[in-house]
């Protein structure tokens, strides 16, 4: 089962370089990711309530310690689930664990209980666990308590929402490197919708992006009403 995922999908996109950083305190978090090999913490726990980059993080923590030849493995659970928490056997033999969205599956006994031993066995062999999550660990949404402990035993972060003007140079970065042609006047304007969490904006983004290329013209807010 552990062979339908691959150690991590390298994405040379997705780096702590060009992340984009709202406060210092993410300058922090990323700090600690890297001298993670070096210190006493085993594990983060980096939550926000909001679309604020975490994924990014995981991929730029795989991609930045893959150059440093560990070996690293993206687990995205939101996308695991079907496979069922036997998915989960044999991942403590990686250097880095980078679990996404760990609280999809609070609530579910057997997936909870699989992560609980996936960890004790991590832990064990002194490698090292990055976890990010919708939920803060003060919720009480885990059922396994042995769970909720071992969670809070790492650092544990919570990542600021964006303010507009990070969300405009994300959808800006997002512009260039797909190589939309789109005018920056549409980034502005898609703020002033009424459903602007940063996911959704990112998902209307890629269809004016993909319009755009479809027909081969620049695509500024006067042609939105036509896509």
């Amino acid at each position: 089962m552990n062979q339908l995922i691959l150690p991590y999908q390298k994405n040379t996109k997705q780096t702590f370089s060009n992340f984009i950083r709202s406060n210092k305190l993410e300058d922090q978090i990323i700090n600690n990711i890297k001298e993670i090999f070096f210190s006493s913490n085993n594990q983060l726990y980096l939550w926000s309530n909001t679309s604020c980059g975490k994924s990014h993080i995981l991929y730029s923590a795989c991609n930045y310690f893959g150059n440093e030849s560990k070996k690293c493995v993206y687990l995205p659970l939101k996308e695991l689930g079907s496979y069922g928490p036997d998915i989960l056997l044999g991942f403590e033999q990686y250097d880095l664990i980078c679990i996404d969205d760990i609280d999809y599956m609070f609530g579910k006994s057997n997936w909870e209980l699989a992560i609980f031993n996936l960890i004790n066995k991590i832990l064990d062999n002194s490698h090292k666990i990055i976890y990010t999550s919708s939920k803060s660990l003060l919720e009480k949404n885990i059922s396994l308590q042995d769970l909720h402990s071992r969670l809070s035993w790492g650092l544990v972060f919570k990542l600021s929402s964006y303010n507009d003007d990070t969300k405009i140079k994300i959808l800006k970065k997002i512009i260039q490197e797909n190589e939309y042609n789109i005018s920056d006047d549409v980034c502005s304007h898609l703020l002033k919708k009424e459903t602007r969490d940063l996911s959704s904006l990112v998902k209307h983004l890629h269809k004016i992006g993909l319009y755009s290329l479809s027909i081969n013209k620049r695509v500024s807010v006067r042609q939105l009403s036509e896509i």
